[in-house]
């Protein structure tokens, strides 16, 4: 704390300095501590809050984990596929039904690949090469438009060649593009070799090279079976699978919709038994409850980690000899927090009976006497099994038990939502006893500065008595 003079009490001798350091003390203890002290309890509240909100979040996540997405709809994917032997890979989507199938990969899908001979050392003579592939398409296989709703079956891009560009430097320039086409340079006894891959596969995957000016030799086109210097190595086609017999066609190794949420990626050639007939492999798509029972086991744990959040963050304090000693949570006793847990310990205890008389306890839940909740794997498995659409319309259904648990806790978690305005107001509060701290502070310094020049003054008051009664006894001596 800043002042002017800093030794109250030297001309007279007095202690004036112990004086003022009191009454400083003093007048600071009696203005300051309350803001202090208000202020140490509203960041500690909005810790609690904070911490709250994480809590719910997390609870939060469990639910969706259930009501989102595959949800309950989990499956599990079961062939006889051996693990050296993946001919093909098979996921499911949210919307994947039970079935068995046989599948086959009779084709892979590849792309263009196109080689030219040249001496070594080769130089070229200025010129452009324009290269044209596919359009792309979006996820619904339509192709993607350009701004004025056509559509983009084809685009070109073009490189600029100079002379005396050698081969290096020439496979450098068309591999500088973001289209796919890639070019290699394999060094052979005979000279080197130019290979360009157009990156795009399928059996209607365009790709040309025209050539102008000393690149003419370049010209090259797929559409029209043009191949001009070039040896194609390797022609651009479908991916062809079987599915019970039926064939299906993709211009990529990934058939999305061969069978209805599924996606079936191929690998490799099945293999061929000795009449060379193409070997198929069994898949079976089955409920998987083991997934499901783990969501649901993730959820109770989330829940009862919830629980014990909220009652810690509720404890009371404890007071000795009317002080209070800050021992409880950072929430202790508010209202707000016992009256969420009290709503959502309700909602757990008071489900009642769905169709088939199932009901929270038949579903494998037990209630504990803490609040917590616990689950029977067993019966949860057995009710998924027995009563599938019974158990998820009574947890998921427009009034299901996750349906509102999950109203309940998005009130208090989203944006601009009542954990977020609480926080906003006690925020408000920090900063509001920030400014009371400073103008505490700067009131305490025009404080001790009027002490110090008053006390300066008695200072030479009572040194002025001191010397004239030390003039005075000496006179008299």
């Amino acid at each position: 704390m800043a002042s002017m003079i800093t030794s109250a009490g030297s001309a007279s001798g007095m202690d004036f300095e112990s004086i003022i350091s009191a009454m400083v003390e003093a007048k600071s203890a009696s203005i300051s501590n309350t803001t202090t002290t208000r202020k140490a309890e509203t960041e500690l509240e909005l810790s609690g809050v904070g911490k709250l909100k994480s809590a719910l979040k997390t609870f939060q996540e469990a639910i969706e984990a259930l009501t989102e997405g595959t949800g309950f709809n989990e499956r599990k994917v079961t062939t006889d596929l051996t693990e050296e032997n993946q001919y093909f890979t098979v996921s499911t989507e949210e919307d994947a039904a039970n079935g068995n199938y046989n599948i086959s990969v009779d084709q892979l899908a590849q792309s263009e690949k196109i080689a030219q001979k040249f001496d070594t050392g080769k130089t070229f003579t200025a010129g452009t090469l324009k290269f044209t592939v596919p359009g792309v398409k979006d996820e619904n296989g339509n192709w993607t438009k350009d701004e004025h709703g056509v559509e983009i079956k084809e685009r070109t891009f073009e490189i600029e060649v100079e002379d005396g560009d050698t081969l290096d430097s020439l496979r450098r320039k068309i591999n500088n593009n973001d289209y796919g086409v890639t070019a290699t340079i394999l060094n052979t006894k005979d000279g080197q070799k130019l290979v360009i891959d157009s990156g795009f596969s399928g059996d209607d995957a365009t790709f040309k090279i025209e050539g102008t000016g000393g690149m003419t030799d370049f010209n090259y086109d797929s559409t029209t079976n043009t191949a001009g210097k070039w040896d194609v190595t390797q022609h651009a086609q479908d991916a062809v699978i079987r599915v019970d017999g039926e064939e299906m066609r993709s211009n990529t190794n990934e058939f999305d919709n061969a069978i209805s949420g599924l996606t079936i990626t191929a690998n490799k050639l099945s293999a061929k038994d000795e009449n060379g007939d193409v070997i198929t492999n069994s898949v079976a798509i089955t409920a998987d409850n083991d997934k499901v029972t783990e969501k649901m086991q993730n959820f109770v744990n989330a829940y009862n980690t919830l629980m014990s959040t909220m009652d810690d963050l509720y404890k009371h304090n404890t007071y000795t000899d009317g002080e209070n000693n800050y021992d409880g949570g950072e929430l202790a006793g508010d209202n707000m927090l016992r009256s969420l847990q009290n709503q959502m310990q309700n909602m757990m205890s008071s489900m009642g009976n769905g169709a088939n008389g199932m009901n929270i306890y038949s579903m494998g839940f037990e209630l504990e006497s803490d609040g917590t909740i616990s689950l029977d794997k067993t019966e949860f498995k057995e009710g998924l099994t027995d009563n599938f659409n019974a158990l998820v319309n009574m947890l998921t259904g427009d009034d299901g038990l996750l349906t509102r648990f999950d109203e309940t806790v998005e009130e208090y978690t989203k944006s601009a939502g009542i954990l977020d305005k609480r926080s906003e107001t006690l925020n408000m509060e920090v900063d509001r006893y920030e400014e009371e701290e400073n103008e505490n502070a700067l009131y305490l310094e025009e404080y001790e500065e009027n002490l110090r020049q008053r006390y300066a003054k008695l200072d030479t008051t009572i040194a002025n008595y001191n010397n004239s009664l030390s003039y005075l006894q000496s006179a008299l001596m």
